[in-house]
């Protein structure tokens, strides 16, 4: 298959996006769930007041 054009102006060879959804990217929600988990190990592993931890 010629790929010649695939950085054209033109790109039919990609997957269609909602006009809303043009700033979300399917790797979104696993950003997310990894910032989640940081942020729990994070305060897991504080200093801070062990009766603020869950």
């Amino acid at each position: 298959m010629d790929k010649s054009h695939y950085f054209d102006r033109v790109c039919n060879d990609t997957i269609p996006t909602q006009p809303d959804e043009e700033g979300t990217t399917s790797t979104d929600m696993v950003s997310e769930a990894v910032e989640e988990i940081m942020d729990n190990v994070k305060k897991a592993f504080s200093t801070d007041d062990p009766e603020d931890r869950d």
